[in-house]
């Protein structure tokens, strides 16, 4: 059996730095470390190895410097180390990068024979975009099953492998043929620690170095130039205004002063007599959205495209939050926006997409369809965009949408621009998204000037839901595909639904997350009473998820739920940047935390600082004497 892993070398987002006079990153002596889920996927191989038995390379793409990082992957077991390293690599984005990889692999399975399995991380911390994976397996030909949280059944002797596959409304339990590509999440293992013997070993190892030359790269293809995206611009966010802090020398008044603050602002809700009582969320546009009363860009442009996810027929909410967003980009351009409608007996969304502002709804429908799977649906995504070419494609961030945008992306080959927090037209008609990396610490505006349509994605809440209009209709294009289920190497066996707080949080308008500061799991008990007077969610840090305090739904962050809270109560924790990009656009943060400098104080609009457990039991006294508590 052959296995690869392919790993990637990051800067250590906890020791990047803001310089306070320039405003800039830091990056001088940040180290660097293997990708964290790419220690997950170099476990998950050597568990193979260590059941069946088998050969595993690890490869890499980057500087000479990540042999470092290949050799902590020998140390821990792996057999053979490959390093893509060429100043003509330098500068790819995920298109190109996944070319090179697949360049590599051929060059590996000149010596080792044909591979069996490829595995990833789920994601890169440098980027979080998920999409290099997906799109390696396209090049292979091979099955991909992203988001493993573990691995089921490998029969070697019927060549097949089951694994259980993350979704954001449950787990899905799907079945491949070998050879395939999984790409590891953190759920599925425990890395293990390289043995004296193993450091030893890996010190001494021959990294075998591979260049363009080597692996028969096509120049055109590799590194900026052959990337259709490249960064424009990279801006570090501007410090936000600081809000009203209080010291809490006395917790008793300095809680009565945090619920006047609050009942001033309506954050609870409507006024009533006696105080106020929660209500819907109002959310606001965010700033970085251009006026919908833009003039048209002039110019010969495509139409907008939003890709409306689903599953049974009940679509992603972050499908309608994209229609919004289309909506004005439409507009710029001057074109149309359509939906993509792609599933089985789902009539009832090319109707909602009419209803959420869709002038025309292409829709693909096919028993094939009827659930989700990459091979399917990207075969189904390419043939509508290679026939109607359109100027931009808009998905959701999700984990399938994120699936398949890197498997579309590949397979019409142009520019995917992932978790984007702004988009934008430029004055020459070029599609611009903005998205945080370094886990927000920059801001990288990203353009793809050559290539049509551009792709980008964007996570749930992180744009203004559009109106509903009822009984709105629209031009509806109905397409057919050839597809056959026998030809689908993916199966879903199964798909077993959550009882998600992740799913509550996104919807919650009132959202009280813990972190470190509360000591130990038992203490959660605070958080989970004033969630419950204030008839909202409880959240969590990513720190507090890994210790396992609490289920990884609850996480609020860059790697968990991105939230969009009236009111949200940041309870004992710091104030990772991980954990602000998730809960930034947030209408009202309050922070409770005895150190001062916390980070979570710049951003937060109300603070005390001072002992939660002092404060946070008074806070609820004082909820519940005022009668501001929701009713059960």
């Amino acid at each position: 059996m052959n296995i690869i892993v392919c790993i990637k070398q990051v800067p250590d987002t906890n020791d990047m730095r803001i310089d306070p006079k320039t405003n800039n990153l830091i990056r001088e002596g940040v180290p660097a470390v293997v990708n964290p889920t790419d220690l997950n996927a170099i476990e998950e191989a050597l568990r193979f190895k260590d059941t069946f038995g088998a050969n595993v390379s690890v490869l890499t793409m980057g500087p000479p410097q990540a042999e470092q990082s290949l050799r902590e992957a020998l140390a821990m077991g792996a057999d053979q180390a490959y390093l893509l390293t060429d100043r003509a690599f330098g500068g790819a984005d995920t298109l190109a990068t996944s070319y090179a990889l697949w360049k590599g692999v051929q060059k590996i399975e000149e010596s080792n024979g044909k591979t069996d399995f490829v595995f990833f991380g789920k994601v890169a911390i440098d980027g979080e975009t998920g999409q290099v994976g997906p799109g390696l397996a396209v090049r292979l030909g091979f099955p991909v099953i992203t988001y493993t949280s573990k691995t089921s059944v490998v029969d070697l002797e019927n060549k097949f492998v089951e694994a259980e596959r993350r979704v954001d409304d449950g787990v899905e339990r799907v079945r491949v043929p070998v050879p395939c590509a999984l790409t590891i999440t953190e759920a599925a293992n425990d890395p293990r620690q390289p043995t004296i013997d193993g450091l030893i070993r890996a010190k001494k190892a021959k990294i075998n170095i591979l260049n363009k030359d080597i692996v028969n790269a096509d120049p055109k293809r590799i590194g900026l130039g052959g990337s259709p995206t490249y960064v424009k611009k990279v801006v570090v966010p501007p410090v936000k205004k600081k809000g009203e802090i209080k010291e809490a020398t006395d917790p008793k008044e300095a809680a009565k002063w945090l619920v006047d603050r609050l009942v001033q602002i309506g954050a609870f809700g409507k006024k009533v007599s006696g105080g106020v009582i929660p209500d819907k969320p109002a959310v606001a546009e965010p700033a970085q959205q251009q006026s919908p009363t833009q003039a048209p860009i002039q110019g010969t442009h495509g139409d907008v495209w939003v890709y409306v996810e689903q599953r049974n027929g009940q679509a992603a909410r972050v499908s309608w939050e994209l229609m919004g967003e289309g909506k004005r980009l439409s507009k710029i351009y001057g074109t149309k926006l359509c939906a993509i409608v792609l599933g089985s007996g789902v009539d009832n969304l090319v109707k909602e997409s009419h209803e959420y502002g869709a002038d025309t709804v292409y829709s693909i429908q096919n028993g094939v369809l009827k659930e989700y799977r990459s091979e399917s649906y990207g075969k189904a995504f390419a043939y509508l965009s290679n026939k109607y070419h359109p100027e931009v494609i808009l998905m959701g961030g999700t984990y399938n949408g994120r699936d398949l945008a890197g498997v579309l992306a590949t397979l019409i080959e142009t520019g995917l621009i992932a978790d984007c927090t702004s988009l934008d037209v430029d004055e020459k008609g070029g599609f611009n998204g903005t998205r945080p990396d370094f886990g927000g610490k920059e801001l990288s505006t990203i353009v793809c000037p050559r290539n049509k349509p551009t792709m980008a994605s964007v996570r749930t809440r992180v744009m203004k839901m559009p109106a509903r209009i009822e009984g709105r209709s629209g031009e509806v294009v109905q397409e057919s595909v050839d597809l056959d289920e026998a030809m689908i190497k993916e199966k879903i066996i199964s798909f077993t639904p959550m009882e998600k707080a992740g799913a509550e949080l996104e919807n919650s308008d009132i959202i009280v997350s813990g972190g470190r500061g509360l000591g130990n799991p038992r203490n959660f008990k605070l958080v989970e009473d004033l969630a419950e007077v204030l008839g909202g969610q409880v959240g969590a840090t990513r720190a507090v998820v890994y210790l396992g305090w609490i289920p990884k739904d609850h996480q609020v962050g860059q790697t968990g739920v991105t939230v969009r809270a009236r009111l949200y109560f940041a309870v004992g924790l710091s104030g990772a940047i991980q954990h602000i990009v998730g809960m930034e656009n947030s209408d009202t943060v309050v922070a409770i935390n005895r150190d001062p400098e916390a980070p979570i104080f710049g951003i937060a609009n109300y603070g005390i600082v001072g002992d939660l457990f002092q404060v946070v039991p008074l806070l609820i006294e004082d909820i519940k004497a005022r009668g501001l508590a929701r009713a059960a």
